[in-house]
């Protein structure tokens, strides 16, 4: 017995006939017939009878139709879901990122996915870059977007672009009325940094001392970019961040950019995934769409205003699916073109 056996023998529930049956189904009356028998035979019952020129269901046939029906439904249910992860029109897409990259880079991007993929279920976990990675090795997650630092073996980067590290001070320092400070200079300064430990923070050391700051001052630390720009706008020291964390705020002129007479402070950002990983159709759209979208965006061709994240401590967002957080809406245009910056797209193997 198979599905074609359910569907005629419902059709003559439906029908009550076999005529109108074989006629609904462009079938002959005698392979309609023959179709029910096969059904009558798995079960062992006779589940149809005649009467008054009407055929109907028996005890035992109307449970069978009510079963066939149930199987009929979910096939079709489940056919229109499969042919959804087939095209790239639904599926479920866990993304792993730093609390900058997934408050301040992702949400614009994710948008403009929603959009195109409507079916599509986007999760982004915001977390440490340790946490991220180990999601990534144990399937937890599906790719991350991180500085491309210190990322365990095992784990492949794609690098997708260069961030740049800027120095960063209220409006009322008195740095910032300077046209340009030395690094020396700074390493007098009371600075707002990321926790001593954190994978952030080790970043910024090596990042530090790579231009001649080996040892700074930290009057302050604090876990989150929004910590920071508050730290630093109460005059609480100078602050280090990643320019796509700052940028809103530098343009609007909330907070200054202290201009160092040094070589840019670049880090690379890397899309991280596993190298065994198998990709769902939706997967490998989301992950081609996601890195095409990072290059243009770390090029400094899309010309979209800096995202202002909302309020909140940020540990997860939610983009897509019944019952989440709605994430990823796009911001506005900004009336100012941002400078473009050096792409990287070189893929750095991690084995």
């Amino acid at each position: 017995m198979n599905l074609r056996h359910l569907e005629v023998f419902c059709a003559v529930v439906d029908c009550e006939s076999f005529s109108a049956a074989a006629e609904r189904l462009i079938m002959t009356q005698p392979a309609v017939s023959m179709q029910v028998q096969v059904v009558e035979r798995h079960f062992g019952v006779q589940l149809l009878e005649r009467r008054r020129r009407r055929v109907v269901p028996t005890e035992a046939g109307y449970a069978a139709h009510r079963w066939a029906c149930d199987v009929l439904r979910t096939e079709a249910a489940t056919r229109q879901v499969i042919d959804g992860l087939k095209h790239a029109e639904s599926g479920r897409v866990v993304l792993g990122a730093s609390m900058t990259m997934g408050s301040y880079v992702l949400p614009p991007i994710l948008g403009r996915f929603k959009r195109e993929h409507p079916g599509a279920e986007i999760v982004v976990r915001l977390a440490d870059r340790d946490v991220v990675c180990g999601d990534i090795l144990s399937g937890a997650v599906d790719f991350g977007i991180l500085i491309a630092r210190g990322i365990p073996h095992g784990l492949e980067v794609e690098v997708v672009g260069t961030d740049e590290m800027v120095f960063i001070c209220a409006p009322s320092h008195r740095l910032a009325r300077r046209r340009r400070v030395s690094m020396a200079e700074l390493a007098n300064e009371a600075f707002i940094l990321a926790p001593t430990g954190s994978s952030y923070r080790k970043v910024i050391d090596e990042v530090l001392a790579q231009h001649g700051l080996e040892k700074v001052s930290v009057h302050m630390e604090l876990d989150s970019d929004e910590g920071l720009k508050r730290g630093v706008l109460q005059g609480l020291g100078i602050g280090l961040g990643l320019r796509s964390a700052v940028e809103w705020e530098l343009e609007q002129g909330v907070i200054t950019e202290v201009p160092v007479d040094a070589a840019p402070l670049l880090v690379d950002v890397g899309l991280i995934y596993h190298p065994r990983q198998r990709e769902s159709p939706m997967l490998e759209a989301f992950r081609g769409y996601l890195s095409d979208q990072l290059r243009e965006h770390f090029s400094g061709r899309s010309g979209a205003a800096p995202s202002v994240p909302p309020r909140g401590n940020g540990n997860a967002s939610l983009l897509g699916g019944n019952n989440s957080t709605k994430a990823g809406k796009e911001q506005g245009e900004a009336g100012s073109q941002k400078p473009p910056r050096r792409a990287a797209g070189r893929l750095a193997h991690h084995r």
